[in-house]
């Protein structure tokens, strides 16, 4: 039999913050508070496979602007080129690009491409992946980054199939970096994008994200 002071574990959550959990339980406050423990314990599986994926993400972006740039003999590393980041949205990025370049070469230390490009947030990242980039970058190269996807050759596709996965596990991975309920959301679905997005890069990435997951046990584990 539990021990626990359900009561005083409320107060101090708030009852605001366990609305969602009672909701889901018809007011069992034991039993919602369980259900926080799992959306805990999922969140963190769900995190491990999401840090997996933005890092195998964003590198096979990085590798396929970088081609391009050697292939169009540019001087300058892709990230130092204005003209990628039209309008409003690239305005943001810049800016972005801005904080990592000098977050990369703080101290005194040398700017190192790798480093910068580790800088860059997962949501520099989603938002490459939306329509005012298909122009500039998808259609001469990051489509590239997906070879595996069904509609290669097919920029257009391509970008819009990756931005939906995308901004889905961005919206996901927000959550659990917040601590926000993610028990009502259909999980297995983002476990689908996540592994669709690593497929399209790399089946072996695939596989690797798949395969050391602990996220499909944990929701089978739900209360």
């Amino acid at each position: 039999m539990s021990t626990i002071n359900h009561e005083a574990i409320a107060r101090r959550l708030t009852r605001e913050r366990l609305r969602s959990y009672l909701a889901a339980t018809g007011g069992d406050l034991e039993q919602a508070i369980a259900l926080y423990d799992w959306n805990a314990q999922v969140g963190g599986a769900l995190h491990e496979d999401i840090g997996r994926l933005e890092v195998v993400f964003r590198n096979a972006i990085d590798e396929a602007l970088v081609a391009y740039g050697t292939a169009q003999g540019w001087s300058t590393v892709w990230y130092g080129r204005r003209q990628l980041f039209p309008g409003r949205h690239g305005a943001r990025a810049l800016d972005d690009i801005k904080v990592a370049r000098t977050r990369a070469s703080r101290r005194g230390v040398p700017e190192v491409h790798g480093k910068v490009v580790a800088e860059l947030s997962f949501g520099f990242w989603r938002f490459l992946c939306t329509k005012p980039y298909l122009t500039s970058l998808w259609v001469p190269a990051v489509a590239d980054a997906f070879p595996n996807h069904p509609d290669h050759g097919d920029p257009r596709a391509v970008r819009q199939a990756v931005d939906d996965r995308i901004q889905r596990v961005h919206f996901l991975r927000n959550r659990v970096a917040h601590h926000e309920p993610v028990h009502h959301r259909n999980l297995k679905r983002d476990l689908e994008s996540i592994a669709q997005l690593a497929g399209w890069i790399s089946a072996d990435a695939r596989d690797w994200i798949v395969g050391t997951s602990r996220a499909a046990y944990v929701i089978k584990d739900r209360p």
